[in-house]
């Protein structure tokens, strides 16, 4: 079974690797009694965990890092990005084929402050970038999106969280 990651895990490994991944995930192998149970933490000074050093720690971002971010997150044509303290600008970009003018984000996280939900010929188009084919029947019902389309010569019905574009299949019945 194929597991997808939706685009926020996409750009935590982007920008902080495969730690990021663990970091995000609330995952510290060196903290006694963390999911992933392996070493035990020595209790010195140099116990601080790997979560607590990466938020203290964390910097902005370059732009090349938001560019990927943002392309992670499905955003193309990036026009026009400044740097303003802890914001970047883009003064225009195309999200899934649509024009959005005047994003705002954030310089550490590189996740787009009052990003807008994508629109039905948004997540279509997101699908056939994804590689789904024979997308139909796009539908909203509030912040989910459902249609049905083709994987790998199956007929799928699925479920696209509009606000983080996160994909899933729905249960059949």
């Amino acid at each position: 079974m194929t597991k997808l990651l939706n685009s926020a895990a996409i750009a935590t490994v982007l920008f902080f690797g495969a730690q990021g991944v663990a970091l995000a995930q609330g995952v510290n192998p060196g903290q006694p009694g963390s999911a992933a149970g392996g070493m035990q933490a020595q209790s010195t000074q140099q116990g601080q965990s790997q979560g607590q050093q990466a938020g203290s720690q964390m910097q902005a971002m370059s732009e090349q890092q938001v560019r990927t971010a943002l392309q992670a997150r499905g955003y193309s044509e990036i026009e026009g990005l400044e740097r303003n303290d802890g914001t970047f600008r883009v003064s225009e970009a195309k999200r899934y084929g649509e024009t959005v003018e005047d994003l705002r984000v954030d310089a550490r996280t590189g996740m787009v402050r009052d990003e807008k939900r994508l629109s039905t010929d948004q997540a279509e188009t997101m699908l056939k970038d994804r590689g789904y084919s024979d997308v139909s029947d796009v539908e909203r019902d509030g912040d989910t999106i459902t249609a049905n389309a083709e994987q790998a010569g199956n007929k799928v019905k699925l479920r696209i969280d509009a606000k983080s574009g996160m994909v899933s299949r729905q249960q059949e019945g």
